[in-house]
């Protein structure tokens, strides 16, 4: 018989917007304790994996836009590097680190891990904001606008 924890709602946070090569990407913290990332780690963190995106930011089908996800999670540091391309695409690069070394960030060899139901939360917003701001415009989409809409939560489970 399997064994769960019972789901407990992690606060999502929107930390800030970040410029890096081109590239404009939200970045939002997860923790599933009350300790978050100190900033020298979300810093680091933020510029291992950002290194990362293709270059250059904006070509045909790249529009230079994504979001950065980096969890404090239960087993270890998580860090989903997502952007958009060709119009409804989006792609991701995920890395991580040990709880106790969050430094010490590398990819992720098991190219099937996506996402927990956690960080899902974080994609489903950003899927809904690009569909409203981006592709429901008509011949008008507006990567401002996208890059406006952030999601932020206090919850906590009942």
């Amino acid at each position: 018989m399997h064994s769960f924890d019972p789901y407990d709602v992690r606060p999502i946070k929107f930390i800030e917007l970040v410029n890096s090569n081109g590239w404009r990407i939200k970045v939002y913290e997860i923790s599933a304790n009350s300790n978050p990332h100190t900033e020298e780690a979300m810093s680091e963190g933020m510029n291992t994996v950002l290194s990362n995106l293709p270059q250059p930011a904006i070509t045909e089908q790249r529009y230079g836009v994504g979001f950065l996800v980096i969890h404090h999670g239960t087993m270890r540091n998580w860090y989903l590097l997502d952007w958009w391309e060709k119009g409804d695409i989006i792609h991701q690069k995920l890395f991580s680190s040990p709880l106790d070394e969050p430094g010490s960030i590398s990819a992720e060899p098991d190219k099937s891990l996506i996402a927990c139901v956690h960080e899902f939360r974080v994609i489903a917003f950003e899927s809904e904001a690009w569909i409203q701001s981006v592709l429901c415009r008509d011949d008008k989409p507006s990567f401002e606008n996208y890059l406006r809409v952030r999601l932020d939560s206090s919850e906590s489970a009942s």
